[in-house]
């Protein structure tokens, strides 16, 4: 059986990558559909898609809260989600990716693992 407090940072990066797949998403509904009317995005497979993905993430996140601290919870994700939403950016819509980008996200990562061992 895993410890709980790994179990929990499990959950949290589970949780981050659901945030990204919604925002991937979205950004997807818009470049699918060539300036839309609302209803028409709120009801695409892609806008559906991505509010699925943030119920998972809000899912996650709420367990992992059960055995970690807020404090160190919150900050954590929100660069995984930062650094790892630009990185895939790129990938999949060839969105730039500075010498800028990269050196925020290596900093934001650096202060997630420092975050992660308080």
């Amino acid at each position: 059986m895993m410890h709980p407090t790994w179990h929990a940072w499990i959950l949290l990066g589970l949780s981050a990558a659901g945030t990204c797949a919604g925002n991937l998403l979205l950004k997807q509904a818009n470049l699918a559909l060539s300036n839309p009317p609302l209803l028409t995005i709120v009801t695409s497979p892609w806008f559906l898609g991505a509010i699925a993905c943030y119920i998972f993430d809000l899912i996650l996140f709420t367990q992992s809260l059960q055995h970690l601290p807020v404090s160190t919870v919150v900050p954590v994700v929100s660069g995984m989600r930062i650094a790892v939403t630009a990185i895939l950016a790129y990938v999949f819509f060839g969105e730039h990716l500075t010498l800028n980008h990269l050196f925020a996200s290596s900093v934001i990562i650096a202060g997630i693992i420092i975050m992660s061992r308080a």
